[in-house]
């Protein structure tokens, strides 16, 4: 399968950045291209230049205990704002740093919510593709991740056996949280399921439902995809700020 979305891409950076890079590239491989930086490296604004041609969403994976991995993340991200590229880190160091890398948003990672978060991710570059029946505006997801304040985020996958009722419940019980202060001004679903009018009524009811139920009181906006073939699955990703 071809990239749908050729203006996302990967990057693992420094030793660590590159083997959890190698661990989750099978998640997005279809949807971003990749690259990969060793910590000897000549980084300069060419460099820089050039990864950065083209690129709205911009993913990178390091550790901040690697000190030349976060040297070379805060060259990257520096560019990346003046591109107003989106960038998202992957942090897999468990150990707080409060340096500024410059990202407009980060993500700790480890072994439990790795595949959760990068699923998550997938569909956020997905939900911005000309595949996508209903799609997004990439200014709304610089909107949701491009601020100071905290994110809840929460991704599940479930069969045709689950209501709406059950989907809300799990989607709302599962959303973990980044910081703990919430503007509550936007949150975004990402849905894919298979074609079909009834996947339409489903994805109505569980929006409502998911309102419903929320404590916030921001409306919820979304993307669809949908896809011929999903073994019966429906996935649903759900951010909000």
């Amino acid at each position: 399968m071809e990239n749908i979305n050729k203006n996302a891409k990967i990057i693992g950076i420094g030793n660590e950045g590159i083997k959890n890079l190698d661990s989750i590239y099978n998640v997005v491989k279809n949807n971003v291209d990749i690259e990969k930086i060793n910590i000897n490296q000549d980084v300069d604004k060419e460099y820089v230049r050039q990864l950065l041609d083209g690129i709205d969403i911009l993913l990178l994976t390091y550790s901040t205990l690697d000190k030349r991995a976060v040297d070379i993340v805060k060259a990257i991200s520096f560019m990346a704002g003046e591109r107003r590229v989106l960038s998202i880190g992957f942090n897999s160091s468990q150990k707080e740093h409060k340096e500024e890398l410059g990202l407009n948003r980060e993500f700790i990672i480890n072994d439990d919510n790795c595949s959760e978060i990068m699923n998550l991710m997938n569909m956020m570059i997905e939900s911005v593709s000309y595949d996508c029946m209903v799609s997004l505006d990439l200014t709304d997801l610089k909107e949701l991740f491009a601020t100071e304040q905290g994110l809840k985020y929460s991704y599940k996958s479930f069969d045709k056996s689950f209501t709406s009722d059950k989907i809300s419940e799990e989607l709302l019980n599962n959303l973990k949280e980044i910081k703990s202060d919430f503007t509550e001004k936007k949150g975004i679903m990402f849905v894919e399921m298979v074609k079909g009018e009834e996947s339409l009524d489903l994805l109505n009811e569980v929006l409502t439902k998911v309102q419903e139920n929320s404590t916030s009181t921001y409306e919820i906006i979304f993307s669809l995809y949908l896809k011929e073939d999903t073994n019966n699955e429906i996935k649903i990703g759900l951010i909000c700020n």
